[in-house]
């Protein structure tokens, strides 16, 4: 029964109620007054938030999808043809994230894992029996999978499909349910749908984060031990992005699978650092994971994030790309050697913050390095030969390089230093093996 219909039934009753007791004027009035007050109530209690319209947008129930009327309905399986064949839920089409993505090109190199083109896409889609009016839900495993439900529903989304929704739980829940499965691959015709132009609003690429970094707060949502370094699907470095905060995927999931509450999942993205005005990108070995969470953050009101689908593996593949990584639970960004010595070369814009003691100093340092004679940074006196810095480095966003002998404890502790000054932690990076691991000569002033 619709809000609408309880009140008129309510108000009846009240009406019919004042017949048979015979109330004065007076009484009758107070209690009209007085249901209509508790009705009032009744539909204030009823009536849902924005945020609660939002994740209903997004997500659907296994209840929900089993009285769904099927006229229209488009289910599908984005676990990939193996796993669909193993028994999925009745009716479901079958894709992948990677049959609407770029795979015909050298693995990790540019646009590979990449969303593909309008043509191809619209295609991929047609061919599942969609079109621009089909109501779409999208499942996938939540304990074994990556979040593949959260890349194809952003996939779709990009193709400019407006009536999508992801299964909340996914398949785990719908076999918790004790719902049947079926092995029966599903026949559809293809549609004539087509992109008209892909929506890159909530994309950004390798060229584009590289050379805006400094712009992004970067979201790895990768295991932490991805974070940290392990290399555990064929990435070509280990570590993360510089300055990346790390949230992982499955950090917002309940045990089921299923989605925690907006309130829990509004604590967990605060207690990161992020906030709804911060212009995001969110990451993880192949845009999979990371799109999910981009999906989650949309619906919670992040106004500027965007999935970084090339993701790892394309940034690690390329050298010149830095990296971070944690020491001691603290993560930090590093240039090797041959990064900087290849930045000097080039000419690259960034400022070398030196802080070996001043005998150190004056027998060796890099070309253009600033002498701060802070080391060991460990003294209120010490952090104090870095303060004149801090400005400099707030009105540029540079990378700052800091070189101690041997890029351990005092390079940290000068991070830290600048990190509490309100610098930020991806501008600021560490010379690997420090003044000592030096291999330049030519390079080197005395």
């Amino acid at each position: 029964m619709t809000i609408k219909k309880w009140t008129t039934l309510a108000m009846t009753l009240v009406v019919a109620s004042l017949g048979f007791v015979g109330c004065t004027d007076a009484a009758a009035e107070e209690l009209v007054q007085t249901q209509e007050t508790e009705v009032a109530i009744t539909v204030a209690e009823e009536t849902p938030t924005a945020e609660q319209v939002a994740r209903e947008a997004l997500f659907i129930s296994v209840e929900q999808l089993k009285g769904m009327d099927t006229q229209g309905l488009v289910i599908v399986d984005a676990r990939g043809e193996d796993a669909y064949n193993g028994g999925h839920i009745p009716n479901a089409v079958v894709t992948s994230w990677q049959q609407l993505s770029t795979m015909d090109v050298d693995f990790a190199t540019l646009t590979w894992g990449s969303v593909v083109n309008a043509e191809a896409l619209s295609k991929g889609i047609a061919g599942l029996g969609i079109d621009k009016d089909s109501h779409i839900v999208v499942y996938a495993d939540t304990e074994k999978g990556w979040g593949e439900d959260g890349r194809v529903y952003w996939t779709l989304k990009m193709a400019g499909l407006e009536n999508v929704q992801i299964l909340d739980g996914g398949i785990n829940l719908w076999n918790d349910a004790g719902e049947s499965l079926s092995t029966d691959a599903m026949v559809v015709e293809a549609t004539e749908f087509a992109v008209d132009a892909l929506d890159f609003t909530n994309s950004v690429n390798t060229v584009t984060l590289s050379d805006n970094l400094m712009e992004y707060k970067v979201l790895d949502t990768r295991d932490y031990d991805e974070y940290e370094g392990a290399v555990k699907f064929g990435e070509a470095r280990g570590g993360h992005l510089p300055g990346a905060i790390h949230l992982g995927y499955k950090s917002l999931l309940n045990k089921d699978g299923s989605l925690k509450t907006n309130a829990e999942l509004e604590v967990i993205f605060a207690e990161a650092g992020l906030k709804k005005t911060d212009k995001i990108a969110t990451y993880c070995t192949a845009g999979i994971r990371s799109a999910h969470v981009a999906v989650i953050m949309e619906m919670l009101g992040y106004e500027d994030v965007a999935n970084y689908d090339e993701s790892y593996y394309v940034w690690a593949n390329d050298p010149s790309l830095k990296l971070g990584r944690v020491v001691k639970e603290k993560p930090y960004n590093y240039y090797t050697q041959e990064d900087l010595k290849t930045a000097m070369n080039s000419e690259e814009a960034f400022m070398l913050v030196d802080i070996q003691v001043a005998d150190e100093y004056s027998a060796h340092h890099i070309q253009g390095a600033i002498e701060t004679n802070a080391f060991p940074v460990k003294t209120e006196e010490e952090q104090a030969k870095l303060e004149t810095l801090v400005a400099d480095i707030t009105n540029t966003d540079e990378p700052v390089v800091i070189v101690c002998p041997r890029g351990g404890g005092g390079a940290q502790r000068t991070v830290q230093y600048f990190e509490s000054q309100g610098i930020p932690s991806a501008q600021l990076y560490i010379l690997e093996k420090g003044q000592e691991g030096w291999p330049y000569a030519e390079l080197l002033e005395k």
